[in-house]
């Protein structure tokens, strides 16, 4: 449709300053990630899914940030899900069945944006390919299109939407990285901006999974996002997983805990992962289920 290909025409020229700011990177930085190279190629061949979190929330109901939140605690998601042996099913507010799910995403900056909204305002990252704002409102202006293209087969999320609990349900799952001002975190019209608050949890950063998935074993979610996620009705475990993202600056507190638990999976800088994606076409990065891979 024409609205979608001139959405990413518009994109692809905001992420040109980022795709060129790669050859002004240092030369430590550079030979870095030439020695991650041949481990980021194996880890993106096998990696189908991707789901993003970070190393903390505020503690919520039932493991569900969809319940009520406590924001005087806070959880390891890490650790839980390591102890968890991977992904826990939660209620899923979103599909007609009310069930329990795993979020996934097909492609890697959907659910890098997830996981980009743990990082606090005191997280630097090397690289970025593209503001955690640029995807946002790329992704947000992508469902809207969506939604209003297709809008009869959509009614049952408009419903949802609809329903007395929707804007409570926003608020907790945001609630889950910020500790709300006024019973708020976020407003709708911030989300379509961009405009979402980072994590206010200290030693918070962003955690991206790759996972290894069977699609004929995942279930698609409403309509409107199932260019970019499906759904698993069962539990991701830990041998799913083809690696972990974090930012260079915690790589190597990932892998002490990782090692605690006598676990063996890969451990990625972030940064290296959106290099090698500099060349990569946006509509592959959007939404498309391919392999990633540098051109």
């Amino acid at each position: 449709m024409w609205l979608e290909r001139l959405i990413l025409r518009k994109t692809e020229k905001r992420l040109l300053p980022y795709r060129e700011q790669v050859e002004s990177l240092d030369v430590d930085v550079k030979d870095k990630y030439k020695n991650y190279l041949p481990q980021i190629e194996k880890c993106y061949t096998l990696a189908t899914h991707w789901h993003g979190t970070g190393r903390y929330h505020y503690q919520h109901e039932n493991g569900s940030r969809y319940q009520k939140v406590n924001s005087t605690e806070t959880i390891d998601i890490l650790n839980a899900i390591l102890v968890s042996d991977g992904l826990i099913p939660h209620h899923d507010p979103w599909i007609d069945s009310k069930a329990n799910t795993v979020s996934l995403t097909t492609t890697r900056m959907h659910a890098r944006a997830f996981a980009r909204i743990h990082t606090t305002q005191n997280e630097e990252l090397v690289y970025e390919l593209g503001s955690i704002k640029l995807w946002l409102r790329f992704y947000f202006a992508l469902l809207f299109i969506w939604l209003f293209a297709n809008f009869w087969s959509h009614r049952s999320f408009i419903k949802n939407t609809l329903r007395t609990s929707f804007s409570k349900d926003i608020q907790n799952w945001a609630s889950a990285i910020r500790k709300p001002k006024k019973g708020k975190v976020i407003g709708i019209l911030d989300m379509f901006k961009g405009d979402i608050p980072t994590s206010d949890i200290e030693g918070n950063y962003p955690v991206l999974i790759g996972i290894k998935a069977d699609s004929s074993e995942l279930i698609e979610t409403i309509p409107l996002t199932n260019k970019v996620e499906q759904r698993s009705l069962k539990p991701i475990t830990l041998e799913m997983f083809s690696h972990i993202e974090v930012p260079l600056g915690r790589v190597k507190e990932t892998e002490d805990m990782l090692n605690t638990y006598d676990i063996d999976i890969p451990v990625i800088p972030l940064e290296f992962g959106d290099i090698y994606l500099t060349n990569t076409p946006l509509e592959q990065l959007a939404f498309h289920k391919q392999k990633l891979g540098c051109k």
